[in-house]
């Protein structure tokens, strides 16, 4: 499934990171706070203070728990502020744009990072980041306004669009638009839960981006010999899927049928993906087959 390509590169960048905190040598502060680049660019402009730091980021709860990951969607992680001595943003300030780097924390002092987690005196909070840019404030302020411009017009189009063709369709918090077109009454779809479904992703003028049903592969004049056309199955809740359709399965039952509209920003947003371009929404049809607990 193209959608898990990327996932499945990033991953791999994962791994490596993980090998990198695994080798020790991580510099730690009589805090706790732990921090180690592991890939260094150190020709490459470096972070200052008031500068953003753009880029893909996991965090971990005692290296397990996933509490975020926004790894295929790269975005905003960090404004650096004052470089104080045992600080996160001393750490972050030996950053170069290409870096990756692994830090660690005690779990009660990473509050103003991590909000909302229920952890133990003993627990450690594990951030696993790689970096695409470092922006200054003022270049910053410039490119907000143009990505806001960007995003305020394709939500006018995609408002409009939906209209037309999907009038019952449910707008939800985040933009995510969805339209169920056959209730399931199995077992409900819920993060951690291992999801089997069918599905296609076109845009809105129609054109077929990727399917997993040979049927509709062949009649869009897309199939290929090589691929193999089955029931895509996957855990609801894996950093390798699109914002947008993580949280419109979580809408679903077992035997359901959904159409998302997504908004880019819930999708791959600026950057695109392979011959989706930027900005580009997506529409789905997702069948929900299966829903199973994770083994």
């Amino acid at each position: 499934m193209k959608l898990k390509r990327t996932g499945i590169i990033l991953l791999l960048s994962v791994a490596v990171l993980a090998g990198c905190n695994k080798d020790g040598a991580l510099r730690e502060n009589e805090l706790g706070f732990a921090f180690k680049r592991c890939t260094k660019h150190d020709s490459a402009p470096k972070a200052n203070p008031g500068d953003v730091i753009f880029g893909q980021m996991k965090i971990l709860l005692n290296n397990k728990t996933q509490i975020f990951s926004n790894y295929g969607t790269p975005d905003r992680l960090f404004v650096i502020g004052e470089n104080k001595e045992g600080s996160i943003d001393e750490f972050l300030m030996t950053l170069h744009i290409g870096d990756s780097a692994v830090m660690t924390a005690p779990a009660d002092s990473m509050s103003k990072y991590v909000k909302d987690i229920q952890t133990r005196p003993e627990d450690k909070i594990y951030i696993y980041l790689t970096v695409s840019q470092i922006i200054s404030h003022k270049e910053l302020s410039g490119q907000e306004k143009e990505t806001a411009d960007k995003q305020k017009k394709e939500e006018e189009n995609l408002t409009e669009y939906v209209l037309e063709h999907f009038e019952r369709a449910e707008k939800k918090e985040s933009g995510l638009f969805y339209l169920s077109l056959a209730e399931g009454s199995g077992k409900k779809a819920e993060y951690g839960k291992r999801l089997t479904v069918n599905y296609t992703v076109k845009d809105t003028a129609g054109n077929l981006y990727d399917t997993n049903i040979e049927q509709i592969a062949r009649q869009y004049d897309v199939y290929k010999p090589r691929s193999v056309y089955k029931p895509f199955d996957f855990i609801l809740g894996d950093d390798a899927l699109i914002a947008g359709w993580a949280e419109g399965l979580s809408y679903m039952r077992a035997g359901g049928h959904c159409k998302l509209v997504v908004p880019s920003r819930l999708a791959y947003g600026e950057a695109g993906f392979m011959e989706i371009k930027p900005y580009t929404p997506l529409v789905f049809d997702i069948y929900l087959l299966k829903v199973e607990d994770a083994q």
